[in-house]
């Protein structure tokens, strides 16, 4: 019966050849996952990436959106805690706007055109004139688009100007803009304050002006733009402070991952938008 059993030897053997396999298939698993980062397709096939981001978050709020009475809830819940840790600045901050008229028109359109406008056209731009840079800058985006979408199902809360406690909803008060109109909300979840994407994707675009723009302006405005529409999502009533920090807390490791998954193809000559390039990564479908 003694012959029966596996030698120490034996098993030992055994144990490295499937260490061996394991750390075989953990490297071409690595390669491919980073042959696949550094892709780069046809304008219309980087197109139906982005529209398939935009159909995760539309199934992820039919399936996991959460209700308003429960977003409430987490609403109340962070309020609280930045009650506890002395930082519920958003009610004074948004009165201060209002009552002086601090450049409202623009926050509120800031609010919605950092979404539509700026961050569509910031990833056309780098398709087109920074090719090169534009598998970091997808990546970067689709690893925080990604953790956000997980929190929203997780943990969905209400913005401040849902929670009744208070705050003026000032974009849809003050420009054409209505947030609460059936047709709008068909189009973005209600309850998906926290993490705030407004400020985890504002970094993505700041670091295309700052490292693919040759003028000083742009790249003064790619320190300042995250900071502009962290004011503004805060003012207009649709963020916590806590919702900013989610934000940020999805988009800089996804900076990070990205990086590490890129490699090479963020060495890019700064800045990089002061000639049309004419080459970058090989196309593809």
């Amino acid at each position: 019966m003694l012959s029966n059993v596996p030698r120490l030897e034996d098993l030992d053997a055994r144990v490295r050849r499937w260490a061996r396999l394991a750390a075989g298939l953990s490297r071409d698993w690595g390669r491919q996952v980073r042959l696949a980062a550094n892709t780069l397709g046809s304008g219309r096939r980087e197109l139906v990436i982005m529209l398939a981001a935009y159909g995760a978050y539309s199934l992820v709020k039919g399936l996991a959106g959460g209700s308003l009475a429960v977003g409430t809830v987490n609403a109340d819940r962070i309020v609280d805690f930045e009650q506890s840790l002395g930082i519920y600045v958003e009610p004074g901050m948004q009165r201060f706007f209002v009552d002086h008229s601090l450049a409202m028109p623009f926050w509120n359109a800031l609010y919605v055109a950092s979404q539509v406008i700026v961050l569509p056209l910031t990833f056309i731009l780098v398709f087109l004139f920074a090719r090169r840079a534009y598998p970091f800058l997808r990546n970067m985006f689709f690893i925080a688009w990604t953790a956000g979408l997980v929190w929203y199902a997780l943990q969905p809360v209400a913005p401040p100007r849902l929670a009744g406690i208070g705050f003026t909803d000032t974009v849809s008060r003050h420009t054409f803009f209505n947030l609460d109109s059936e047709f709008i909300r068909a189009f973005y979840n209600p309850v998906a304050a926290m993490p705030s994407l407004h400020v985890g994707v504002a970094p993505i675009v700041g670091w295309a002006l700052w490292r693919l723009t040759p003028w000083v302006w742009s790249r003064a405005l790619g320190i300042a733009y995250p900071v502009l529409v962290t004011v503004a999502v805060v003012v207009t009533g649709n963020h916590f402070v806590l919702d900013v920090a989610g934000g940020l807390l999805v988009v800089l490791p996804a900076a990070v991952i990205a990086r590490l998954l890129t490699g090479p193809a963020l060495s890019l000559p700064a800045p990089a938008l002061s000639r049309r390039r004419a080459g970058g990564p090989r196309t593809s479908g």
